[in-house]
C-alpha cells in the first residue's frame, strides 16, 4: 500500500473514531438532560396589589406635550375579574377610570385595559401589557391613546397619547 493512501486511511479512521466518541457523548448528555426535570417557569395568579414606575418614551410618534418628562408611579389592584388602577398625583394615589379596567390573563402574561368615552368629544384607551418576570415582579409596557373626535382632524391635539415601560412589584397577595 502506498504511504499516501495509508496516511489518508489512518486520518479517516481517526476522524471516524472521534465522531463516534462525540456522538456517544452527545447521546449521553441528551439522556442525562432527558432524565432531569426541565426548569420551566410556573406562573402565579395575578391577584394582588402591584406597584411600579413607568418611564415614558418621549421619542414616540405621539404628541410630546402629552408625555411627562419623568416616570410616574402606578398601582394595579387585581382581585379576580375586578381591576383597579391608580396613579400617584401630588403625593397620593388617585384611581384612574373607576370600574372601567379589565384583565385578560394568559399563562404568565396579561393585558390590563380600559376604554372610556364621551361619544361627542373623545375616546380614550389605557393599556398595561404585563408579563411575570418572577413571582414578585411584572415587566410592563404601557400605552394611552386619546382621540378627541370633537376636534378638527388637522389639530395636533385631535389624537395624542403616551407610552412607556417599567416594572411592577407585588405589594400584597
Amino acid at each position: 500500500m502506498n504511504l499516501r493512501v495509508l496516511a489518508k486511511t489512518l486520518i479517516l479512521c481517526a476522524a471516524l473514531s472521534v465522531s463516534w466518541i462525540l456522538l456517544a457523548d452527545a447521546e449521553s448528555i441528551a439522556d442525562s438532560a432527558a432524565s432531569q426535570p426541565r426548569k420551566v417557569y410556573q406562573p402565579i395568579p395575578f391577584d394582588g396589589v402591584w406597584e411600579g414606575s413607568i418611564d415614558f418614551d418621549r421619542e414616540a410618534y405621539l404628541a410630546p406635550q402629552s408625555t411627562p418628562l419623568e416616570g410616574k408611579i402606578f398601582r394595579i389592584e387585581i382581585h379576580g375579574a375586578v381591576v383597579r388602577v391608580f396613579q400617584k398625583v401630588n403625593g397620593s394615589m388617585e384611581e384612574i377610570k373607576p370600574g372601567a379596567f379589565h384583565i385578560a390573563p394568559v399563562f404568565a402574561s396579561a393585558v390590563v385595559f380600559a376604554t372610556d368615552s364621551d361619544p361627542d368629544n373623545w375616546v380614550e384607551t389605557w393599556v398595561f401589557v404585563v408579563s411575570q418576570k418572577d413571582g414578585q415582579t411584572l415587566r410592563a409596557e404601557y400605552s394611552r391613546l386619546v382621540n378627541n373626535v370633537g376636534v378638527p382632524r388637522d389639530d395636533p391635539q385631535s389624537i395624542f397619547g403616551t407610552r412607556g415601560t417599567g416594572e411592577f412589584w407585588r405589594v400584597t397577595q
